[in-house]
């Protein structure tokens, strides 16, 4: 039987300590940690690693997967100073994630236009493309050696930029090694960008390792993260999909905005009960 997740995420207005609270109680055995602010901004190390995880332990909760800080940590930094500066960032988070006994962590391939000068550069898609790989040349060692997948995300952004689809990234990470590099397909960022969920996850294929699970509005898709079920989504189409590719991965919910006035907790619980109709652990 699948198992479901939910993502701290869905706890931005709380330290990690307390989302974790939340999350058990609302049912969920399995967790994606954000490895950002506010959660995990900084790994942990030594006995402060050790605490945490002792902490997982006693709330019956597990790391499955690791989502990658974001904002500016991203593989394909048209900049090469600011890629390699990225590129240690996301080493440091790589060995994190398999020091807790996470199989994935999700990493943006590209920068939202809002971090980078100049956004409109004719030159910028190349030189994306390009850093990318060179990133993820550097950092699939890295990845084999923690043990841990890197999780390629579409992206809704609207620009001119490569790898923002599913469809791209696969060509990519075709490349390289499944057991360093895969995908994770956000049903949101996909309808969002007037991509059908279920064709992004056909287009992954035996490369889909991860799941972002959230609703948008049908006719006006802003990327809302509403609860399965709250938006204009087909979810069996989905779910069909899903089965289509043989994905036995984490069903991992990133629930973070009411659509009808819900609280954070109630948000979770809501996730819960459809993640139970849908018959996952």
């Amino acid at each position: 039987m699948a198992t479901a997740g939910y993502s701290t995420a869905g706890f931005r207005d709380r330290g990690v300590e307390e989302a974790l609270d939340e999350i058990a109680a609302a049912g969920f055995s399995a967790i994606e940690l954000l490895c950002d602010a506010p959660h995990v901004e900084v790994p942990f190390e030594g006995r402060e690693l050790d605490e945490f995880r002792s902490g997982l332990d006693r709330r019956g909760l597990r790391v499955t997967t690791v989502h990658g800080p974001m904002t500016y940590n991203v593989l394909g930094a048209p900049d090469e100073g600011w890629r390699k500066e990225k590129v240690v960032v996301l080493g440091k988070a790589l060995r994190f994630s398999g020091e807790l006994g996470a199989a994935g962590m999700v990493i943006h391939p590209i920068p939202n236009p809002k971090f980078v000068p100049e956004p409109k550069d004719p030159t910028l898609p190349g030189r994306m493309e390009a850093a990318t790989r060179r990133s993820l040349d550097e950092l699939v060692p890295v990845a084999a050696e923690a043990g841990v997948c890197m999780l390629l995300e579409n992206l809704p952004y609207e620009c001119h930029y490569p790898l923002l689809s599913t469809r791209e990234l696969r060509t990519l990470v075709d490349e390289y090694p499944a057991d360093q590099v895969g995908l994770v397909v956000d049903t949101g960022h996909a309808w969002t960008s007037g991509i059908d969920p279920k064709d992004e996850i056909l287009a992954a294929g035996p490369r889909l390792r991860g799941m972002h699970l959230q609703d948008v509005d049908l006719k006006e898709p802003n990327d809302n993260h509403w609860l399965p079920t709250h938006g204009g989504l087909q979810w069996d189409a989905i779910r069909g999909a899903l089965k289509e590719v043989g994905y036995a991965g984490m069903w991992t919910f990133e629930v973070i905005v009411p659509r009808h006035g819900e609280t954070q907790s109630e948000l979770a619980a809501g996730t819960r009960a459809v993640a139970t109709s849908w018959g996952l652990d």
